[in-house]
């Protein structure tokens, strides 16, 4: 069953959402009617224009999503929720030819896997209320096929392509779309210093609302992905061998 979700009217958390994606993601939904964004951020004074621009339509608060208490703070002050989109992520490299496999892992974990997993806890019964509701969790290519430069980066977007999978099987029964985004590389702060040819975060947030307002279970946001990502489905070990190269 497909479930398409609408953008009109509905109420909005987007973690991680003062820049790159997660910042255009909120304006996307603010252009797009949403009724009310929650901004999700360490700071929440890092959106000055947004709230200017869109008044009480959007209002920034203050989330760590490796913090138990941020996140139930967050929680409470936030009674209704239709979407849920857990951008919030980092991207320390490491792997076992550095040596920095177990330093890195640890990053990418705690605020990859486990953050993403405490605030769709925390906020998971009331999506699960809204009659035409969504989760939808960032991965990344290099979630579905390991880039070894970056391998427990990598790692921890494949368990956000798991725990996707797991949810949307308890979630089967409700009207509630259960979206994984696995985007290419992004043109963001956090790649700067990535020497590929990168899609624009705007035309990603774009991407990603028409996605979840088509009922897309797997969404592929810019040119890169849209190439590689139905070679996953088709060709694991193909997938693979390519982005060995990287």
């Amino acid at each position: 069953m497909q479930k398409k979700t609408t953008i009109q009217s509905k109420v909005v958390l987007v973690t991680g959402a003062n820049r790159g994606i997660g910042k255009e993601i909120v304006i996307q939904l603010l252009e797009n009617g949403a009724g009310k964004v929650f901004a999700g951020m360490r700071n929440a004074d890092a959106i000055p224009d947004l709230l200017e621009k869109y008044g009480n339509r959007i209002e920034a608060i203050q989330l760590d999503v490796t913090s138990k208490e941020s996140i139930e703070t967050a929680a409470s002050n936030i009674p209704k929720l239709d979407i849920l989109i857990n951008n919030a992520g980092v991207i320390p490299m490491g792997n076992f030819t550095n040596g920095n496999a177990l330093d890195t892992l640890d990053l990418n974990w705690n605020v990859n896997v486990r953050g993403l997993v405490a605030v769709t806890q925390a906020f998971f019964t009331k999506v699960a209320a809204s009659d035409n509701g969504a989760i939808v969790s960032l991965s990344s290519m290099a979630g579905l096929g390991n880039m070894s430069f970056m391998g427990t980066y990598s790692a921890s977007k494949s368990a956000v392509h798991s725990l996707m999978q797991g949810l949307r099987a308890e979630l089967k029964e409700f009207p509630i779309l259960v979206a994984t985004v696995y985007p290419g590389p992004v043109d963001t702060e956090m790649t700067a210093g990535f020497e590929v040819e990168k899609a624009s975060p705007s035309n990603v947030a774009i991407n990603i609302l028409k996605g979840i307002q088509e009922g897309s279970e797997e969404i592929f946001p810019d040119e890169m992905s849209g190439k590689m990502g139905p070679l996953y489905f088709s060709s694991p070990k193909e997938l693979e061998n390519q982005f060995s190269g990287f």
